[in-house]
């Protein structure tokens, strides 16, 4: 089957390695780059990009989970992978085999991988995670002794090769003077550890911290190696970064109409009958609703992109469609484009516009793009790669 140009996103490939190119170079050239790919490369689709990402150079990816890392190796993604989500232990033998990496973040947990290892030949790579004040995942900083103990206590796990070690920040891509001394004592207490690691001659090979705040504000806390997330999807970690690199927002999210019909006053359009037309409307019905990552909070609160102009979104958005008014756009006809999401800079709205209205971030917007909408990978102009979820 042709691709079915219902709705469907553009995702630039120039884009992607222009960002690559921007952050790479704000650290040294012998740090690592690791790709962040999980949540489906942030809804751009995790295995094209990893590929792409192979290419530019990077040597590491990242993902959530371990139904994730199966995707990329069946996709061909040969890349070291680092899982930073909890894997249960019942499959440590599945992902020595498949060359993954896995975080630790717990004496037990360690115990427990190695436990489903004893009496094979496997090895499984694992970085261990400090918690330095993210309090989520990771060994407990704050306990010292203890928390040094446990850790060189993992490194002598005959079954598990300690490759890294990492910690995460939660307020690096913050200006705020309390923030930044935050992170800054963050880096210090994980600069620490990875000091009286090497005194006990147990320091990883690759100690990593730097998220898309820290690369941008602080890239002198990159050590051996960088993991910006949404940095490379083009978007700032928060507002207070927006133009402090010139990043490129890779996906377009377009649709196109299927009718346009002419009304009168006072008639209620959508469910709920939440608007009625005020006067004599154009109103077009177009090919995306919630069902397609298109929050419904967000009826009657944005515009999409027309022929050049602005058309707001009339009634409550529903499951496969919603309604605008292109009165403004008598030209408008069935088939035309609608772009529903874009850089910000080409009048379309952008994936922190839309956070905006709904008190998000952007993050959530981009993994809220349903599997249903194919991705269409573009060199320039040239398309070069379709991605189908569905046919």
């Amino acid at each position: 089957m042709k691709l079915l140009k219902r709705t469907w996103a553009d995702v630039s490939l120039d884009h992607l390695a222009h960002n690559y190119t921007i952050l790479r170079g704000q650290v040294p050239a012998s740090c690592r780059f690791l790709g962040v790919v999980k949540a489906d490369a942030y809804g751009h689709g995790a295995v094209p990009v990893s590929h792409h990402l192979e290419e530019l150079g990077a040597e590491f990816l990242a993902v959530s989970n371990l139904e994730e890392a199966v995707q990329l190796r069946r996709g061909g993604v040969q890349l070291p992978t680092l899982i930073l989500g909890y894997t249960p232990a019942l499959y440590a033998r599945d992902m020595a085999e498949m060359d993954l990496r896995q975080e630790v973040h717990s004496l037990a947990y360690a115990r427990e991988l190695e436990a489903r290892l004893v009496g094979t030949d496997s090895r499984l790579r694992v970085h261990l995670k400090l918690d330095t004040g993210m309090a989520r995942l990771g060994f407990f900083c704050r306990e010292g002794e203890k928390t040094l103990e446990e850790l060189l206590a993992v490194t002598r796990m005959p079954h598990l090769l300690t490759e890294g070690m990492f910690t995460h920040f939660p307020v690096a891509d913050s200006l705020a003077p309390e923030d930044e001394a935050f992170t800054r004592e963050q880096f210090q207490t994980f600069e620490r550890f990875v000091a009286e690691m090497q005194a006990a001659g147990a320091r990883p090979e690759i100690c990593h911290c730097c998220n898309s705040g820290a690369t941008i504000l602080h890239p002198e806390y990159a050590l051996d190696m960088i993991r910006p997330g949404v940095a490379t999807y083009g978007f700032p970690p928060s507002a207070e970064l927006a133009g402090r690199l010139d990043l490129r927002p890779l996906l377009t999210l377009r649709t196109t109409i299927c009718q346009i019909r002419q009304y009168p006053a006072g008639v209620p359009v959508s469910y709920g009958r939440t608007y009625v037309t005020p006067g004599p409307r154009s109103i077009a019905v177009v090919s995306i609703g919630y069902a397609d990552g298109l929050s419904r909070q967000l009826s009657g609160r944005v515009s999409f992109l027309l022929r050049g102009v602005r058309v707001p979104v009339v009634g409550r958005i529903c499951m496969d469609m919603c309604m605008v008014d292109v009165t403004q756009v008598p030209e408008a006809r069935v088939g035309d484009q609608v772009t529903v999401l874009g850089d910000g800079k080409d009048g379309a709205p952008s994936a922190c516009d839309l956070a905006g209205q709904l008190g998000t971030i952007a993050y959530e917007i981009l993994c809220s793009i349903n599997k249903r909408i194919p991705r269409i990978y573009l060199d320039g102009k040239k398309r070069t790669e379709i991605l189908q979820y569905i046919v």
